[in-house]
Parts: C-alpha cells; sequence; structure tokens
C-alpha cells in the first residue's frame, strides 16, 4: 500500500466501526490487516484534536493543560566515558498519554520499517522477526571492513520543527493543529527529550528518509547497511575508502544530521571488529572484556562473598547500602544473561557462568535484608 494515510481517511468510518466491534456492518476487508497494520490505520485517521481526545481517553481541557503546561522531573546521570546526560521523565498523566502514543505510533512503524533498521522497535511476536543488537550485528559477520559512525547527541538534534514536518508529511498527512498539538506533547524546550516514552519512535521516524538515501547509496557501493538507534554500521569485502566514508557523511549532513568525529571507526578482519558491543570478526560474540569482567566478579562472589564483591565492584566504603548488595547480583545476572542471549542458551560458558551465580544464602543474610533469590530461569 502506497499511500497508507490517504487510505486511513479514505476508510476513517469503516475502520472506527471495526474498532468498536461492528465489522458486521462492513464486510470482512479489515480481516486481512494485521493487528498492527490496523492499530496504524486508527492512528492515521485522526484528523482534530477532538479525535486525538478520543485515542488518548481524554477530554480536550485536560490534554490542552496538559499540553501547555508539562511536567518533567529533571535527571542527570553520568556517561561511562565522562560527562553527563541529562533525563527528562515526564509526569504520570503526560507519561501516560506519551506511552498511549508511542503503541500507535510504534505500530505503525513497524509497517514501514526499513529492514536495515533494528533499534527502538517493539517486536509483535506473531510476526516471527527480532529486532535487537544481535541481529544488527549479524549482517556484518566475517567481512573485511567493519565502519562504525555514530550520530551526534541524537535526541537533542532532533528539533520540534522537524517532528512538526514529520508529522504534517505524507508519512501522516496530519493537519496544522493536529500536528502542532502532537508535536507539544512529545517535544520539551523545542527538542526531543530523553526519557519521555514517544521519543525513540519518532526519532526513527525521523531517520526514515536517512535510512532510504543510506541504504541506495550501499547497494551502488557494494556495502552493507544497518542502524541500530543513533549507531551506523557499513561493512564490505571491498575496500571502504576515504571518499566512500566522506560520501557517507555527506548524505547523514544532508539528512541533518552530525556525526561524533570521536567514535568513527573502520577496522579490517586482522583487528577486532564491533558492532553494537558484539564482535562480529568471525561469529556474533561477546566482547571479551565483558567476559573478563563477568570472571572477575563471579570469582570474587564466590571466593570472598556478596558483601566484599559488592564493595570491591560499586567501589564503597564500610556502611554502604544494604540495595547494593541486590544490585550486584542483578547486574551479575543481566551480565549473564547478555551472554546466554548472544551465545545461546546452550552455550557451554554461559552455563557454566549460570551455574556459578547461584547464590549461597550465608553469603546474603543481612541484619536487615535478606537477599535469597534462585537466578535459575
Amino acid at each position: 500500500m502506497e499511500d497508507i494515510a490517504a487510505f486511513a481517511r479514505s476508510e476513517k468510518s469503516n475502520i472506527w466501526k471495526f474498532q468498536h466491534g461492528m465489522s458486521h456492518l462492513i464486510g470482512a476487508s479489515f480481516q486481512n490487516f494485521k493487528k498492527h497494520e490496523f492499530n496504524a490505520l486508527l492512528l492515521l485517521t485522526l484528523e482534530k484534536p477532538s479525535e486525538l481526545c478520543k485515542l488518548l481517553r481524554t477530554n480536550f481541557i485536560v490534554l490542552e493543560e496538559t499540553i501547555n503546561y508539562p511536567i518533567y522531573k529533571l535527571y542527570t546521570i553520568e556517561k561511562k566515558k565522562g560527562g553527563t546526560r541529562e533525563i527528562f521523565a515526564p509526569g504520570n498523566r503526560l507519561k501516560l498519554y506519551q506511552k498511549t502514543l508511542n503503541f500507535y505510533l510504534q505500530a505503525y512503524y513497524l509497517w514501514i520499517k526499513p529492514e536495515e533498521v533494528h533499534g527502538f522497535v517493539i517486536n509483535p511476536n506473531y510476526l516471527g522477526t527480532q529486532c535487537n543488537i544481535v541481529e544488527n550485528a549479524k549482517v556484518h559477520i566475517n567481512k573485511k571492513y567493519v565502519l562504525n559512525i555514530d550520530l551526534k547527541d541524537f535526541f537533542p538534534n532532533i528539533k520540534a520543527y522537524r517532528v512538526k514536518e514529520l508529522f504534517t508529511s505524507p508519512l501522516f498527512k496530519f493537519n496544522e493543529p493536529l500536528a502542532t498539538a502532537l508535536t507539544l506533547l512529545t517535544t520539551l524546550q523545542g527538542k526531543l527529550p530523553i526519557g519521555a516514552p514517544t521519543s525513540p519512535v519518532i526519532s526513527n521516524f525521523i531517520c526514515h528518509q536517512l535510512d532510504k538515501d543510506l541504504k541506495e547509496f550501499c547497494v551502488t557501493d557494494n556495502l552493507a547497511y544497518t542502524r541500530y538507534a543513533d549507531d551506523l554500521t557499513f561493512s564490505s569485502d571491498l575496500e571502504i575508502t576515504t571518499d566512500t566514508i566522506l560520501d557517507i557523511i555527506n548524505l547523514i549532513n544532508k539528512n541533518d544530521f552530525q556525526i561524533n568525529e570521536k567514535k568513527l571507526r573502520l577496522k579490517t578482519s586482522g583487528r577486532r571488529q564491533i558492532v553494537t558491543g558484539l564482535t562480529v570478526n568471525e561469529k556474533v560474540n561477546v566482547d571479551r572484556k565483558l567476559l573478563k569482567k563477568i570472571r572477575a566478579m563471579l570469582h570474587d562472589f564466590i571466593t570472598n562473598g556478596l558483601h566484599h564483591a559488592t564493595k570491591k565492584h560499586f567501589k564503597l566504603k564500610e556502611g554502604f547500602r544494604i540495595e547494593y548488595l541486590t544490585r550486584f547480583m542483578n547486574r551479575l545476572e543481566g551480565y549473564i544473561n547478555f551472554v546466554g542471549q548472544v551465545r545461546g542458551k546452550n552455550d557451554a560458558l554461559y552455563r557454566k557462568f549460570k551455574s556459578q551465580i547461584k547464590p549461597k544464602p550465608e553469603y546474603i543474610v543481612t541484619s536487615t535484608l535478606t537477599v535469597n533469590r534462585d537466578f535459575d530461569e
């Protein structure tokens, strides 16, 4: 279907009848749509703010107040390699609206998503496909050249005017008042906020033309291409030249994005090639630095007990909060489960790690809290 938005408007009455269980009045035509496709059509029928209120299950006065006086709570977190990142957590009512809107936006994006995109995508089980860092990395296995490019300040660089242009574009064809309302609901201080439920999927829509341009370029130049959020990867068995890299950067700039020059990497097969944190030289595998960290955490935990391992891992002083014990175990379990996700649940190393993580009760009992969880699946 070439023009989904136009089809949704033309069948608006039937779509809402189908939504309210009146399919007997419209025949069987809508039975052929998958669940996420129908939800996308429902979103695209919107033509005025009152219909948006209906979709969000609220009234105009409450929605208008939320838009005019948005509530966010600012959190600042440290980045792994220095600096800080601002997280804007929406208030409860705004968050509810954004989560509802995200549900329908994700449904629409899943319908039109390029196969090269693997990040910020919700995967309905009935489709039998997966979008994650493993699938993203598989495309680049055993290539002679792997090029990594990171988009700079991804969410903050997507300004509100671009979001409004998206909602009035042929993808959505929303009118001015509706596009303005949706933009105000999903942006803060003139940009996409990190922390809003809608920001990831909107960023994917904003990148739709970029993905199309890069895909066309890569077909011509015999390159494989994938994108996971702001992480772009290109690979080939032919040399990726400086001219090719400059052409890619020009396409990125043309689509109003900038690259993070510090994270641009071109690796040959003779060196460790990393894609979304996974090695791809011969197969998709966990970075050996993570395996080393897991072994060290397990060794300290088994040898010296939970209290000592937690203190050492987080570099804490005596008298640290008891919650850190649970945090340590959750982190270790998460690392190990990640190994299972990448290498498979039948992998010998994964099974070895899982057998070692089950804690002995005497390690964990404290005066104020007993953490005695079974970490086996």
